[in-house]
């Protein structure tokens, strides 16, 4: 026993020791640098092996781990999209990072993919992540279905009582109405018409979310203001990090990450505070009340989940507290940033396209007289009017890659297989620039979404999306493009600073695609 507990632990020690010291260390170095060159070439094979086994769409192999990141991000990855759909055609797939994803650029084959099956998702991302799978744009499954009716159903109440001719046109024409004299308090001089319209914008889902309106120089609205833009600017700064989780590990995108979290509570501290505020003045009352907003509705649907009636217990239901607010989040992200970015983009097309604003304006006086208030009324007759807007969502693709998508199982697509788990980035902007769609795709030509006269949108145009997660609010931002365009141009003619030069069309790709920055003189019509 002694041998065996203290003589041979000795022998063994020294031998290891021994061993350590005499070990050529730089071997395994070596040996271990191999294995791991080794394990990754081995997964490029094996990525190599499945894309031409498995029948995926064609498209560049890229480099081990990072895959095509690097060509990406090395210009603008809106453009590279479009150089790899005119080589592989209007499907392909990539590697990002860990990412598989396959990208469409085709109306019909978008339609058959997100209609045609429930089996469709969001991808699993560090900053996806951040919002819980709450609210309608990230969460899936029932809850996204339950939501989604839940907000539609609400909408089309609201829009019996609220919209058309009564009072949700008529908070759209407030707006504009403030706006238009704000407008010429300040005629002749320079403006950021991103300011002009910002609050008016926001002020229209503002209402119809919560019937809360901001005042000029509102402090809060241009906190939350700051928070939106600076939230984009966020978000866009750190998309590599979806593919490549790794990324987001690194000491300068952590901070990012963080700033992420806190602007996202920030914003959302904002609409939680309405929620209690309403809680608080409805507690004393009956909740059998007529609701007047998207809130009113919450709470009621809310309410039904409470046992003894007491309403205070909503704000202790954590679980539908954020949903609710992450519901509101979603509405004000989607509908402001993007519905102010179009208008602005109108702006810049009527001092480009002079020809095409005074035949907007010839139409617009066989209806009404300068000045006068163009309202909903009017709009059967101005198909002119709806077929700039049109043009010009699609020429300047404000979105240029559609939200993206994830199948939760297999499918089979154009005669390829997509497996479970792949990321579906719908290309926009391929289809809006496809001369073989829309002939001589650089020329802006309103006429194109004209038959006889009468306005059309034809299938291979979707600038609210597709499928089952089309745009919620589709209807609500068409009749604001409307009421907003065609009053400015019945109120004002603008032009650039002289000095300044005429902007371009390129601006500045991130999440949507925004116009350069210019300020007009806005000058009173006629």
């Amino acid at each position: 026993m002694y041998i065996l507990f203290n003589v041979i632990p000795c022998v063994l020690d020294e031998y290891i020791l021994q061993y350590i010291y005499t070990y050529d260390w730089n071997n395994l170095f070596r040996l271990t640098a191999v294995a791991v060159l080794a394990t990754i070439i081995a997964r490029w094979v094996i990525a190599f092996l499945k894309q031409n086994w498995l029948c995926l769409p064609p498209g560049p192999y890229g480099l081990p781990i990072i895959g095509c990141l690097p060509w990406l991000y090395r210009g603008s990855h809106h453009s590279w999209y479009l150089k790899l759909a005119k080589r592989y055609g209007n499907i392909f797939s990539l590697r990002l990072g860990n990412s598989l994803v396959v990208c469409i650029s085709s109306a019909h084959i978008l339609r058959d993919v997100f209609n045609k099956s429930d089996s469709i998702g969001r991808p699993k991302t560090p900053l996806n992540n951040l919002l819980d799978g709450y609210g309608i744009i990230l969460s899936e499954g029932i809850l996204w279905k339950r939501q989604r009716q839940f907000v539609l159903d609400k909408f089309r109440a609201l829009g019996v009582r609220l919209w058309g001719r009564q009072k949700f046109e008529k908070c759209i024409i407030d707006e504009v109405q403030e706006m238009v004299t704000e407008i010429a308090v300040k005629e002749e001089e320079p403006q950021d018409p991103i300011l002009v319209l910002g609050r008016h914008i926001h002020n229209v889902i503002c209402q119809l979310m919560m019937s809360y309106r901001f005042v000029d120089g509102d402090p809060q609205f241009q906190a939350f203001n700051a928070l939106v833009t600076r939230g984009m600017q966020l978000f866009g700064s750190v998309h590599i990090g979806e593919h490549l989780p790794i990324y987001m590990r690194l000491p300068g995108k952590k901070a990012v990450l963080k700033e992420i979290k806190e602007n996202l509570d920030k914003i959302s501290s904002f609409h939680e505070a309405h929620l209690i505020r309403r809680v608080v003045m409805r507690k004393n009352s009956s909740m059998d009340y007529t609701p007047g907003d998207l809130l009113d509705y919450y709470l009621q649907e809310m309410y039904k989940d409470i046992e003894g009636g007491d309403l205070q217990m909503i704000l202790e239901d954590k679980e539908n507290v954020k949903q609710a607010v992450q519901v509101m989040n979603d509405l004000f992200s989607a509908g402001m940033e993007t519905l102010r970015t179009a208008i602005v983009w109108l702006l810049l097309m009527m001092i480009r396209e002079r020809e095409v604003a005074a035949k907007v304006r010839e139409e617009m006086s066989k209806m009404v007289e300068p000045g006068q208030l163009v309202t909903l009324e009017h709009r059967p007759q101005m198909p002119y009017v709806e077929a700039v807007i049109f043009e010009t969502l699609r020429i300047t693709c404000i979105v240029p890659l559609g939200t993206e998508h994830v199948n939760t199982s297999d499918w089979k697509v154009e005669g390829y297989t997509i497996p479970a788990g792949t990321t579906l980035i719908p290309l926009i902007n391929k289809i809006n620039m496809d001369p073989e769609i829309f002939p001589e795709p650089e020329k802006f030509n309103p006429e194109r979404f004209l038959d006889n006269n009468s306005l059309i949108m034809p299938g291979h145009f979707i600038p609210f999306g597709i499928g089952r997660r089309i745009c919620l609010g589709e209807q609500l931002a068409r009749l604001e493009l409307f009421i907003f365009f065609s009053n400015l141009m019945n109120n004002f003619d603008w032009v650039i600073p002289e000095g300044d030069e005429v902007p371009g069309m390129e601006g500045t790709y991130g999440t949507i695609h925004m116009p350069p920055p210019f300020e007009v003189i806005f000058k009173k019509w006629p």
